[in-house]
């Protein structure tokens, strides 16, 4: 009680002029119809305005929600188009179970470094979520890289833009398949070697993966030719290719399962000795 007098005592002033300055207000709105008007118009848009941010801020609070949602149906879709173009399979471990041949685990990039020479991306999914090395990585745009070490909760992640990177790559269209490689520093500049000098090429023509390795499905996107030359005494093209994606910009990410990957290179390493 003592607390509240003190401040009546030292603030009595400022608060009976308030009080007066609300009085005052209450009677001028509540008598004049034209202030009236004015204050309940003013009201309106306060609120309207005050309700319009706050749905805005929680609309913003559910974007991780959205965003999730989102890649977890861009799984689904890539499942469907890129399986549309392979036959369905037996299983050959159970020898009973009809299976498609790739499936897709979406993923957050946790980590990533663009302008090194030899850079590095870190998922935020792991052994626990069904990742695994040498499991290739792409988005929406293309394709991204490959998963090198696994964690239980983790991915790193060799990109594109890595001086040991090798990507088996064609030119949509024609039979010819080389190795797509990162010479420049340039991170949407990639360089496509051992295109025979007799292939038909063009500025323009869409360079997809070959499917020749089991990481990646054939024909993904990967860009398009922006340059092409053969060197003085080379029997081959020097392609440059412009990347569909942008992987600095890049913030999710699909890793590739091949179900029957491990058969395919059991065969082939039997094949080899």
């Amino acid at each position: 009680m003592k607390n509240i007098l003190l401040i009546f005592i030292k603030y009595g002033t400022h608060l009976l002029f308030i009080a007066f300055q609300i009085i005052c207000f209450t009677l001028i709105i509540n008598s004049n119809k034209e202030h009236g008007d004015i204050y309940n118009n003013t009201k309106s848009i306060f609120f309207e305005n005050l309700n319009n941010n706050v749905d805005q801020l929680s609309d913003y609070l559910k974007l991780d929600d959205q965003n999730d949602s989102l890649i977890r149906e861009n799984a689904k879709l890539m499942d469907i188009l890129i399986n549309q173009r392979i036959t369905t399979v037996v299983d050959t471990i159970s020898d009973t179970l009809l299976l498609k041949q790739y499936s897709f685990i979406p993923a957050e990039i946790c980590n990533k470094t663009i302008h090194l020479r030899n850079n590095y991306f870190t998922l935020c999914v792991g052994s626990m979520d069904g990742a695994k090395p040498m499991m290739g990585v792409i988005s929406a745009e293309g394709i991204v890289g490959i998963t090198t070490k696994v964690s239980d909760h983790f991915s790193q992640v060799i990109p594109l833009l890595h001086s040991q990177s090798r990507i088996s790559a064609s030119i949509r269209g024609l039979d010819f398949f080389g190795n797509l490689v990162w010479k420049d520093s340039n991170p949407r500049i990639m360089t496509l070697e051992t295109i025979p000098k007799h292939a038909s090429i063009s500025i323009g023509d869409v360079v997809v993966t070959s499917g020749y390795s089991s990481i990646f499905p054939k024909d993904l996107p990967i860009g398009t030719i922006s340059n092409f030359e053969i060197a003085k005494g080379s029997s081959n093209y020097v392609i440059d290719v412009t990347l569909f994606n942008d992987l600095n910009n890049l913030s999710y990410a699909y890793l590739v399962n091949n179900r029957l990957k491990e058969e395919r290179l059991n065969l082939e390493n039997n094949t080899n000795e």
